[in-house]
């Protein structure tokens, strides 16, 4: 998924499970079970591009996330703590932060080529555009089970 859809998926998880240690250890899960579902991602393709390309559509892809999350998280429930905002989002973004070493400066030794491997493993690939009408309906469905079952 892109950091964008991590992001959003943690602020729903944020504003809508009051208890911080649920919350955040949702969104550090949702990762994984994001990624599972075939979309498209921005990352792919990261050897070929070059590191300046890179950097620059990750952390376009990461800004977004986090402007759309602080959007998200002010209309629907500002009165939720902002450091619990921040705590899940980051959760959520953790796996994908932690391949920056083996990305940018070859470090392929543990932790970060475990991460690596294991998030390259678990990729649900999808072309555009179907790959981010996954992701926003992944969100959605998502979002809709959260109010429901809210805490």
């Amino acid at each position: 998924m892109t950091a964008t859809a991590h992001a959003l998926v943690a602020a729903a998880i944020a504003t809508s499970v009051k208890d911080p240690a649920i919350g955040i250890s949702l969104s550090f899960l949702s990762h994984p079970l994001l990624d599972m579902i075939p979309h498209w991602d921005a990352g792919w393709g990261w050897r070929s591009k070059s590191k300046q390309r890179l950097f620059l559509e990750a952390s376009f892809d990461l800004g977004l996330g986090i402007v759309m999350a602080l959007v998200f998280w002010y209309l629907v429930t500002p009165h939720v703590p902002f450091w619990y905002l921040v705590a899940c989002v980051f959760a959520a973004e953790a796996l994908d932060i932690a391949e920056i070493p083996y990305w940018f400066w070859k470090w392929d030794f543990p932790p970060f080529s475990w991460v690596y491997k294991f998030q390259h493993e678990i990729q649900g690939k999808a072309k555009l555009p179907w790959g981010i009408v996954t992701q926003v309906a992944a969100f959605g469905v998502i979002f809709l089970m959260l109010q429901l079952f809210k805490t």
